[in-house]
Order: structure tokens, then sequence, then C-alpha cells
């Protein structure tokens, strides 16, 4: 299995309140492995650069089900932690052994994924 990041708007008839947006021709939703939720979004050194939203993928609950869910107010925050991760990849990449490249494409895909909702005033969900 792997990592998807989806965008949703808010939909008080649709399931769970929210209902999916169709991802335009071309775009890559993927963000890792099942593996990346404990060896690099929940690791310590991604906690150690400060953290709080991906690591959560590693903290799986009843309640959030091993999904991260940002909704529309919080997307800017969320977009911080993707850029300062990406600016520290070299620190991720030596301390959880990934390639950094391959870091890099699924913060990109994020922070595409993150325009994509600001646009329609939706949130973001890792799946």
């Amino acid at each position: 299995m792997s990592l998807e990041i989806s965008v949703w708007v808010p939909d008080g008839d649709a399931y769970a309140g929210r209902r999916g947006v169709e991802d335009p021709p071309g775009s890559s939703t993927g963000v890792g492995a099942e593996s990346f939720r404990y060896k690099i979004w929940g690791s310590a050194a991604a906690r150690s650069l400060g953290a709080t939203f991906l690591p959560q993928l590693a903290d799986i609950t009843e309640e959030n089900r091993g999904n991260l869910q940002v909704p529309p107010d919080r997307l800017g925050a969320f977009g911080q932690e993707c850029t300062l991760l990406a600016e520290n990849v070299d620190h991720l990449s030596a301390m959880t052994g990934y390639d950094r490249d391959r870091i890099l494409h699924y913060l990109t895909n994020m922070q595409n994924a993150i325009e994509r909702a600001k646009t329609v005033g939706g949130g973001i969900i890792i799946w």
C-alpha cells in the first residue's frame, strides 16, 4: 500500500462532512510507501525539526484511523511544515537513509495538493 493525498471540500450532506475533489489529469498524489508513516513522516528526524502534522500519520488512533486531515484553516501551517522539511531534506535523508529526491518528490506532491485545496476552499487528507 501507498500513502496518498487527496483534496476535499466541506459538504454537510456527504459522508464525514466532506466530499473528495477529483485530481487534475497528470497530477501526482503519492506521498510515500506505507512504511513512510514511521520511517520518514513520523521519524525522530522529522519531529526534531519541529514537524507536528506529518508525525500524526505514525500516531494511529481509533479517532484518526491513521489518516491525517488538515482543514482549510490549517493549510498554511501545514504548508510551512512541508517547506521546513524540504529545506532540511539533506538532514532528513541522512537520518532516515531515504533518497533526498524521493522525499522532495513527495513533499512537492503535498505542496501541490495544498494549493489545489486553497483554490477550492477545501482541506487535505493523507491516507
